[in-house]
C-alpha cells in the first residue's frame, strides 16, 4: 500500500523528526546503526525525519492515533513501553527495501510491527508493506550480524498486507 502524505501531514512528520534530532543532538547513534556495513546509511537528521514520516503514514494507513512523541535518549526509560501508533504498534522503517529489524526488547509485549519504506529523495510517499505480531516476527526473521542474541532482520515479504480501504459515499 503507497500513502501520500498531505502537506501539513508531511510539515508535521519533519517537524517531528527534526525535534527528536535535536532531543539528541549530542548522542551517538545506537549500536544496530552504527554497524551497518553497506555504507548506504543515512544522516542522522534524515533517519529520523524518514522514521517519523512512516509512522505517521501507518497511523494514517491504519486510521490509529499517532502522538509523535519526541524525547531525548536519557529520558526513553521513562517513556519504555509507549506505542509509536495507537496502543500496540511498533513502527520500522526499511532503509533498503527489503527488511526491517525486530529486537528481543519487543517480544512478549502483545505488540504488531509495522514495516514501511519512504520513497527517496522526499520521502513524500511511504510503501507500507504491512504488519506482523512481533513475537511471529521474531520467529520468521534471521539474525542480525551486529546482534544475533537481540535483533532480527525480517523480510518485506512475510509481513501481512493492509487490506485496501473500501471508498465510502
Amino acid at each position: 500500500m503507497i500513502v501520500e502524505l498531505e502537506p501539513f501531514e508531511y510539515a508535521w512528520a519533519c517537524h517531528v523528526g527534526n525535534q527528536r534530532f535535536i532531543a539528541n543532538w549530542y548522542n551517538t547513534d545506537g549500536n544496530h546503526y552504527q554497524h551497518r556495513t553497506d555504507n548506504n546509511t543515512d544522516d542522522r537528521r534524515t533517519a529520523d525525519m524518514a522514521a517519523a514520516i512512516c509512522e505517521l503514514a501507518i497511523a494514517k494507513a491504519t486510521n490509529r492515533y499517532w502522538a509523535g512523541h519526541v524525547w531525548a535518549r536519557e529520558d526513553h526509560q521513562k517513556y519504555r513501553g509507549r506505542p509509536d501508533v495507537g496502543t500496540n504498534i511498533e513502527v520500522r522503517r526499511s532503509k533498503n527495501n527489503q527488511s526491517v529489524m525486530v529486537f528481543k526488547k519487543d517480544l512478549g509485549k502483545n505488540q504488531i510491527l509495522f514495516a514501511a519504506h519512504p520513497i527517496p529523495p522526499e520521502f513524500r510517499l511511504v510503501n507500507v508493506w504491512g504488519f506482523l505480531n512481533c513475537d511471529e516476527a521474531w520467529r520468521l526473521g534471521d539474525p542480525s550480524k551486529f546482534d544475533p542474541d537481540n535483533s532480527r532482520h525480517v523480510s518485506k515479504n512475510l509481513f501481512q498486507p493492509i487490506a485496501e480501504r473500501t471508498p465510502t459515499k
